[in-house]
């Protein structure tokens, strides 16, 4: 054999030795790479986690044998109705019927919650959203203006504040019910709180609010919690009930 066809093979056996061993470091360093991503990614959810706004509940006061409403400052204050019914006027619009006694506050009963954020994160909005779109409406009574609503039968379906709720701090919700139409379920919880923290994270905490018991709180997305909150995703549901 020559010798010039023996460096020949020589140089072209090295070559491919070095380029199997360069795209094994290359590989190794992709993997090393993406380990690391993965890592900090990882690191980075449990540290979102770990400093997760959370409420728990600090005082719990259902009250079912006495009726009638007195304004105080709660900082949620809602009405929860059944639905009765409801007409399809066209693609963007449904009226909704309610039992018309609903209004009169003097055969409201109520249940309290006070809460306290228990986590390391303010919350800049919280929401109180009931978990029976189909049969249910949740009005905000802090003004008058949900008469209205309900009388030209508008659908709500979640109530919100916008102070800053600080770690350590505590707020109070109440829930109201005219005294022949207290909604509630015997398993699965009847509304969820919705927060968002001063990092946007969205985060959700199902309440059951005739046990006095709260769930901790758990990250979901913006697509979940318009989902689950936004009239306007509910009313696609009537529209087709095959959605729900």
């Amino acid at each position: 054999m020559e010798p010039a066809l023996i460096i020949s093979i020589i140089s072209i056996t090295l070559t491919g030795l070095f380029g199997l061993w360069n795209l094994r470091i290359t590989v190794e360093s992709h993997k090393m790479k993406k380990d690391e991503y993965f890592r900090e990614k990882k690191k980075y959810l449990q540290e979102e986690f770990d400093k997760r706004p959370k409420l728990e509940v600090v005082k719990y006061k259902k009250t079912m044998d006495k009726v009638g409403y007195s304004q105080n400052n709660h900082d949620i204050d809602v009405l929860v109705l059944p639905i009765l019914d409801y007409k399809i006027i066209d693609r963007n619009r449904i009226i909704f019927s309610y039992d018309e006694k609903t209004l009169k506050k003097d055969e409201w009963v109520n249940i309290q919650f006070t809460l306290k954020n228990e986590g390391k994160s303010p919350i800049k909005e919280l929401y109180f959203a009931g978990n029976s779109p189909q049969n249910t409406s949740v009005f905000d009574v802090k003004n008058d203006e949900y008469k209205l609503f309900i009388e030209h039968g508008a659908l709500e379906y979640r109530v919100a504040s916008y102070d800053e709720i600080k770690p350590q701090q505590e707020i109070s919700i109440r829930i109201n019910f005219h005294k022949d139409l207290v909604f509630g379920k015997m398993i699965s919880a009847e509304a969820s709180l919705w927060l968002i923290d001063t990092y946007g994270n969205i985060w959700e905490q199902p309440l059951f609010f005739h046990q006095g018991k709260i769930y901790d709180s758990k990250q979901k997305t913006y697509k979940e919690f318009t989902e689950y909150t936004n009239w306007k995703s509910i009313i696609k549901c009537f529209h087709n009930p095959e959605l729900w």
